[in-house]
């Protein structure tokens, strides 16, 4: 690539370029350390990510009839998650493009949450049984073409979303800020 501006810019947008693919590589690398109990491959629906052997086709419960525990950044994640969904259902009905740039807001999110896992153990594998799902269903909202479609999708999304303050931990003091993290 030949660049014609000055090096400082130059370098400031090939590092743009390189920076998804190094998060990209820092997000496989990062789950491929952990034991293959869990399916990682975060861009399967959940619909054909299901095998046999895998953890994650139990049902989502409680842990021994507490909620499952939840790092700061996971929890962080997980509120700006319901924002976006809660902004959304505020909005009302929109037309299929919107919601298809309703999804890439979603994805975002969900996106951001996986990129900045640090957790492990059954709580990890918990966290996994409620997103995966949702995944799936966010996946679907890329498709719809009717509004009733849309509709029935973001039903779906919410019902998923609205398990998490149900099964896992939420800061008592708050929802932690970016700053605090």
């Amino acid at each position: 690539m030949v660049c014609v501006m000055s090096a400082a810019t130059c370098k400031n947008q090939m590092m743009k370029k390189l920076l998804p693919l190094l998060l990209l590589t820092f997000i496989l690398c990062s789950c491929n350390g952990h034991k293959p109990a869990v399916n990682h491959n975060h861009d399967i629906p959940a619909d054909s990510a299901k095998s046999e052997d895998n953890a994650n086709d139990e049902k989502l419960v409680l842990n021994d009839g507490l909620k499952w525990k939840v790092d700061d950044r996971t929890n962080y994640n997980a509120h700006c998650l319901l924002a976006v969904l809660d902004k959304i259902n505020k909005t009302g009905d929109q037309a299929p493009l919107t919601y298809q740039a309703i999804q890439d807001d979603l994805q975002a999110s969900i996106d951001t949450m996986i990129a900045q896992c640090k957790m492990k153990g059954a709580d990890h594998l918990a966290l996994h049984k409620w997103l995966e799902p949702l995944m799936g269903q966010v996946a679907k909202l890329k498709n719809v073409s009717t509004v009733s479609d849309a509709r029935l999708v973001l039903k779906a999304i919410n019902k998923q979303a609205g398990l998490y303050p149900q099964y896992f931990e939420v800061s008592t003091n708050g929802v932690p800020t970016e700053k605090k993290l």
